[in-house]
Formats: structure tokens, sequence, C-alpha cells
């Protein structure tokens, strides 16, 4: 009921017009958040701020579907996606806590049958790192597995004993879903319960978060639930949802700006919400202190005061003109999302989208914060509007510029069905090379089929035909023959370069 009562509170609080210039400031913010959302022509939008320990404003913005009639509003489900990463490095915490176990624990003592491709980083790799982004393993690497692969979690963590590092271990950043799938199933086996259950028991009840959800199967029959959308044939189309159930600790989380903005709380609170301790202080601190540090942007040390940034445990940590800012960003398909909080100041803004790709959530998130810090108003959606059309002139430079190094007049090696055939990767899979009409495709999972027009000697182009959001649409294939001109294998980049020997 208390939940209940501070929502309503807030919300009420919001749309008073006029009384005061706190609430003039709030009704200055809902109109830029509505104009910006049909500038950057998304769908739907829904806001949560925070602050002093209340929720000063929820709002939703636009529809559930392009074109629909059904509008946003605050109790609107979105999928939130890497948002669900802070969730789970506390859950390992609350353990912690409970000496159940520690940060600095090898995760082999947990989880013998984990296996990273090196021996020495399987003994030796601990539950901090699995928080980190520092195991050394790809950006995105192995996400091809839950997007279209359709393994289950068991199947996915057998499988990084294949993915080959990019860095050494521990010596850089790099973004990976599979090892927050890892830490919560390091979660399930110290706590007895399933991630879900655990997570539910220890955390979404204690705040009252009924409306949100584990996994896309629990949206089924529920009406208020946001649709996907993504830029197809160059018009805004409604997608279907990604599964993420396989690395749920990593993405799987579904819920609205009033149940996210509890959990803003709690994390402002240092663990406590509505004179209830949750967490204890000590875990928010460390979830909150950068554990490995960054290069900031060079729009945030040019715009936003940044001088310092670095991740967390589940948290991105960085300067905002002299402020900490905690933070962290969320994408699936047709998915945007963003939290952010400035602990010290109390205030802090969620923001859900159902659209994919852009940057609308962190122009809502700065022209926020500049607001109730009482900073220089500065036009944020104008700034990453014109961030947007100078990365498509970049990208339109660097497309120029790779049709001039392409060497023409060039044949393969070999007649096009030489190259057809069925290749393996022990960490993928089975792909198959086909004949279709003229030309090759490259079939390996639902999301991962292109069709290949040749560019110069063995090497293809791939278009992707069901390209995910942040994934070139276009990329290359490779095939390369032994000694006797026979093919051999190929390689093609996902995210990262994969190589597939022929089998058939």
């Amino acid at each position: 009921m208390r939940r209940w009562f501070y929502q309503s509170l807030g919300i009420l609080f919001a749309i008073i017009i006029g009384v005061t210039g706190y609430a003039g400031t709030l009704e200055e913010l809902d109109t830029y958040f509505s104009e910006a959302r049909v500038e950057w022509e998304i769908p739907g939008m829904a806001v949560a701020i925070v602050e002093d320990d209340s929720v000063v404003l929820a709002r939703g913005y636009g529809t559930l579907t392009r074109g629909g009639d059904k509008q946003v509003d605050p109790h609107t489900l979105f999928a939130v996606a890497s948002n669900t990463k802070a969730f789970t490095a506390a859950l390992l915490g609350v353990l912690a806590s409970e000496n159940k176990l520690e940060w600095d624990d090898r995760v082999i003592d947990y989880l013998p049958r984990f296996h990273m491709n090196d021996g020495y980083v399987t003994r030796d790799i601990r539950i901090r790192d699995l928080l980190v982004h520092r195991s050394g393993l790809p950006t995105f690497g192995g996400d091809l597995l839950w997007i279209g692969g359709g393994f289950n979690s068991d199947e996915i963590v057998r499988r990084i004993r294949f993915m080959e590092p990019v860095a050494p271990f521990r010596a850089e950043y790099h973004y990976q879903n599979l090892m927050f799938l890892t830490a919560g199933e390091v979660a399930e086996a110290v706590s007895g319960h399933t991630w879900e259950v655990f997570l539910r028991n220890r955390i979404l009840d204690q705040l009252g978060m009924d409306e949100t959800y584990p996994s896309i199967t629990d949206l089924t029959g529920l009406g208020n639930v946001a649709t996907p959308h993504e830029m197809v044939d160059s018009v805004i189309t409604p997608i279907s949802y990604d599964s993420v159930d396989a690395v749920a600790p990593a993405a799987g989380l579904n819920s609205n700006v009033l149940d996210m903005a509890q959990w803003m709380r709690l994390n402002i609170n240092r663990g406590v919400i509505d004179g209830r301790r949750i967490l204890d202080s000590s875990l928010v601190e460390e979830m909150q202190s950068v554990q490995i540090p960054l290069e900031p942007s060079d729009l945030g040390k040019k715009r936003l005061g940044t001088d310092f940034s670095g991740y967390g445990l589940g948290w991105g940590i960085s300067e905002y003109h002299g402020y900490k800012l905690v933070a962290h960003g969320g994408g699936l398909s047709g998915m945007i999302s963003r939290q952010a909080f400035i602990p010290s100041e109390g205030i802090g803004v969620v923001v859900l989208t159902n659209f994919a790709p852009h940057n609308l959530t962190r122009a809502v998130t700065y022209r926020t914060l500049d607001a109730l810090l009482g900073l220089p108003e500065t036009d944020w959606s104008e700034v990453y509007l014109q961030q947007r059309e100078d990365d498509r002139e970049e990208k339109a430079a660097e497309e120029k510029e790779l049709r001039k190094k392409r060497v023409e007049g060039t044949t393969p090696s070999v007649p096009l069905k030489k190259f057809a055939g069925k290749y393996h990767e022990d960490l993928s899979g089975d792909a198959h090379i086909v004949m279709e009409g003229n030309h090759l495709v490259f079939n390996l999972y639902p999301r991962f089929i292109g069709d290949l027009r040749h560019w110069n000697y063995n090497t293809f182009r791939v278009t992707w035909r069901n390209p995910i959001f942040d994934m070139p649409d276009e990329t290359f294939l490779t095939f390369f023959l032994n000694e006797e001109g026979e093919v051999q294998n190929l390689e093609v980049t996902f995210y990262h370069p994969h190589t597939f020997v022929k089998t058939e």
C-alpha cells in the first residue's frame, strides 16, 4: 500500500501546474519529453523522475504500437534488457552479505562445469570478474547463441569454453552478457533457488515490484505491453520480442517506470526504502564503486563534464558536471531503456522506449538532470539528433572509402557451387552455404541468414535478412582454400569474426 501511496502522491504532484516553480519545471520537462519523442519518431515512451525519495513524475507518451490507439501510461510494460544486470549483481551481494560467498571467490568452486578457453582463466576467474566485463571475451561474444540459436542456459554456459579471448584476462573492458548469465548460475547454485524465484523473493516482492516479470512468457495475456519497433526497409515497423530467457540474469526483465522507480529509490538510499533495509549499505556502495576504469567518451569530456568513468558491479559510474552519476542502459530488438541517478542529490530518472536504436533515452536523462540540478538548459535532443546525423555522414564516408578499395574485375577462385556445403564452428554449431538462384546464402540461425554478393576475390558481402539493431546490416564473408584448391573454411563477422570449417 505504501508504494501506491507514494506513487499516487508523486504523480498528482507532477501534474500540478503553476503552483510553484518546481511544478513549472516538471511541466516544462513533460512538454520537452513529449515533443522530443515526436522528433525522434519513437512510437511509445515512459518516464519516471525520482527526487527526495518520491516519484515526482511518472508519465507515458505515445502509443503501445505505432499507429495504434492504446496510449502508453506509467504501468505500460517494456523490456528493460541490460538494466537487469544490477539486479543480478545485487542478488550475489545478498549472498555475500549472508556470508554464503565472497565477491572474489573462484567461479569454479560453485560451478565446476564452467570452463573458459584458457585453463588458467578457468581456474582463476572470480565472481567479481563476471560482473565487471574483464573476462577478456569479446563484446557481445556468444550472444548469437541466445538471439537466434535457441540454446538453453546450460548449453550456452557449456559453449563458453569455445570462445577465444580478444584481450588478456583482466586487462580490458569488453561488455559480456554471457558472464552475467554465469553470475546468475552462481546465484542459483548458492541460493538453492532459480534466479527468477530468488529475485522475486529477495528484491521484487520486497519493493512491491509486482508489475515486473523475468520472462516475456509472463506477458502473455497482459494488455498493457509495449510492442518493439525497428526500422525495416526504411519504415518504423513492429517486430517480435526477442526471447532472453536463456540469459535472463543479463537482460531478462520486463517492467514499467513505476516499478523501476522503486528500484532506483532503493539504490539512491543505499539499500533502504520506506524505512526498511533491503540491501546492506556496504553492498550498495560496492556496486556503485568503480571496479574497472574506462576512458570517458569525447562527448562526455566535451559536454558532460566527465573527468572519470568506469564500471561497477552491474552499474556504470561516471562524473556529470562534478556529481557522481550511476547509470545503465538496456537494448534489445526494438527496445531501448536507461536509468540514471545521482545518489548525493537524491535524484534520478528512468526512461523506457519501444524503438531501437536511438539516443533519446540519454537526451531525456541529461535534460532531466540539468533541470533538477539547476544547470544551464541544453537541448540534448538536438545534440543527439545532430550526433545521429554526423554518424550517418561518417558511415557514408566510410562506405565510399571502402568501395574505393574494392578490387574490381576479380572472380572467385572456384565456381559458386563449390562453396556450398556444411560448415562447423564449435561455438555456434553448423552453418550452411546454399545456392538460391544465382547467388549464395549463409544460413546459421533464423536471425543469422544473409545473402552473399561477390565483392572481390573469394570475399563476399553479406546482407542480413533480419539484422539485429546493434549489428551492421552488412558485413563480409571470406572463403579460404587449401593448397589443392579445395574450399577449407570461411570467416564471417557477426559482432566479431567467426571461423567455420567445411565438413561436407
